[in-house]
């Protein structure tokens, strides 16, 4: 996969509050600032948008209940 070179100023505070929380991790700067990027990108997708919504329901010809969930579950009974 191709990489793109990203560049930014941080404000000195913010810095130091990435440098300790990726040396606490025992992380490279450049893998905390991706996992940083990664997480808020991934929060900016609207549910629409999201793949996991748009995978079609597989048929497995196992017959389900879903009434009886709760019992499953909780061991709980509905009344």
């Amino acid at each position: 996969m191709a990489k793109k070179v990203v560049q930014t100023e941080l404000e000195e505070d913010e810095y130091l509050l990435l440098k300790k929380t990726v040396e606490k991790k025992s992380m490279s700067l450049k893998s905390g600032l991706r996992e940083a990027v990664h997480q808020w990108v991934t929060t900016q997708i609207p549910l629409s948008e999201d793949p996991l919504f748009k995978v079609e329901p597989v048929s497995t010809g196992i017959k389900t209940d879903s009434s009886r969930l709760d019992d499953a579950l909780y061991k709980e009974k509905q009344g």
